[in-house]
């Protein structure tokens, strides 16, 4: 039988219709690097005056939570970690564009961990799972990646038999394929960049039970970073609100895009991805060795307004 490894392990999803509902979990959120899960269990001492040792140990309620870590294949993740809402879709002969739409909440999920040991498995399943904080991520000589952390309702570590595994064939997207623009022109010589969603996704306990009643994202914050080098004080000059000095008014607003395409043609195995914010406003910083190029680190935050994702997950299999 010997212990789990990886190649044998399982990572699957399903949406639910409300929280903690459960649902069939059979699908898969891109190549999976990592999955942790460490619940959080409120262990308390309890002593008194008299003697030195504890009297008891006390077992109290238990959050499950863990994180995450992906090589982006498909959009599926973008939904369920970043807009919330109900996608559309538009397929193209082999390709499928997916258009995210924005909900005040993130959906909760049934999902299932699992490790193919042969005659007995091991594994975790549960319901009302919820990502929590989310990057998404690409650096000039890497793939995009997502990860994060999440929370969840349940946790069932009596898993009978593990779901056949679900591997998604397609491509992942590569950092020499991605961009990123402000303000509309593209910076040219982005060396990486990331988006965070911090969805603030909470479990919720009561009286009467060790197990989470109720949970939900609540407000979503959006920060962005990036490292880049600058042939011009151009994008510079968003930060300071003029090409010359600090002005004593609150600079203008702008657009930021993150996307990655393969550059392949629509309907012929295209790839890609693009991620909007608007209303950003940035700080940054210059870094300068002797021995080096001239690099800026951008901090930035915004409001996330459009999303799409080109690939091949038809609409009947999302």
């Amino acid at each position: 039988m010997g212990i789990p490894i990886g190649v044998r392990s399982t990572y699957l999803f399903g949406k639910e219709t409300s929280f903690g509902t459960g649902g069939t979990a059979n699908k898969d959120i891109g190549l999976v690097q990592s999955f942790d899960i460490s619940p959080d269990v409120n262990l308390t001492e309890h002593s008194g005056q008299g003697q030195a040792q504890a009297v008891a140990i006390k077992n109290g309620i238990v959050t499950p939570k863990g994180s995450y870590d992906i090589e982006y294949q498909h959009g599926r993740i973008l939904e369920w970690a970043f807009f919330g809402g109900t996608t559309t879709h538009v397929a193209s002969t082999l390709d499928c564009t997916h258009t995210f739409v924005w909900s005040n909440v993130l959906p909760s999920l049934a999902w299932e961990a699992s490790h193919e040991q042969g005659a007995t498995d091991i594994g975790h399943a549960g319901t009302g799972l919820i990502f929590g904080s989310s990057t998404i991520s690409s650096t000039l000589e890497g793939v995009v990646k997502v990860s994060g952390d999440w929370v969840a309702k349940t946790l069932d570590a009596d898993t009978a038999a593990a779901t056949a595994a679900v591997v998604n064939a397609g491509r992942t997207i590569g950092g020499f394929e991605s961009s990123m623009s402000i303000g509309g022109s593209t910076v040219g010589y982005t060396q990486s960049w990331d988006m965070t969603m911090n969805a603030n996704s909470k479990i919720l306990h009561g009286q009467g039970s060790r197990v989470p009643l109720d949970g939900s994202s609540h407000l979503r914050s959006v920060s962005f970073k990036a490292k880049v080098a600058f042939e011009n004080t151009t994008q510079l000059a968003r930060v300071l609100g003029s090409a010359s000095a600090i002005t004593a008014t609150e600079p203008a607003t702008y657009a930021v895009t993150l996307a990655a395409d393969n550059g392949t043609a629509l309907g012929s195995g295209k790839r890609a991805l693009t991620m909007n914010l608007t209303g950003c406003q940035m700080k940054y910083s210059l870094t300068a060795q002797k021995n080096d190029f001239v690099m800026y680190t951008l901090d930035g935050m915004g409001i996330l307004s459009s999303g799409t994702a080109v690939d091949q997950v038809l609409e009947a299999a999302w």
